[in-house]
């Protein structure tokens, strides 16, 4: 029994059918990831993501409460990461509060009571 080698010299991208070369970590179309790069990049990259403080900005307004989890796993220090958290619950309390005002003006103004 002999064994063919095959060189191959192209890949195809998964996420959007590019060509490119066989070494390539990633996608120069799409920024997918292709096979060649390790398992543990895509979670640096994500944690690396997550410690730009604009991120954070954006997850705390959109999200409140429910991305505590999230926050607590950036580099920021202990003391940082407190303060997002409880900015996180103030927000909330007050976002909830606000609906529930704007609710109870609105049943209100319709209702007439």
């Amino acid at each position: 029994m002999s064994m063919n080698t095959v060189n191959v010299t192209t890949i195809i991208c998964s996420d959007c059918g590019a060509e490119l070369a066989a070494t390539a970590a990633t996608c120069q179309h799409c920024g997918g990831a292709t096979a060649n790069q390790p398992p543990n990049a895509s979670k640096e990259k994500l944690k690396q993501l997550l410690d730009r403080p604009w991120v954070i900005v954006v997850l705390l307004l959109h999200v409140g409460l429910l991305g505590i989890p999230v926050y607590w796993k950036t580099n920021y220090s202990v003391a940082t990461r407190l303060l997002i958290v409880v900015a996180s619950i103030v927000y909330t309390a007050g976002a909830v509060g606000f609906i529930v005002m704007m609710l109870r003006w609105l049943i209100s103004l319709v209702f007439g009571g």
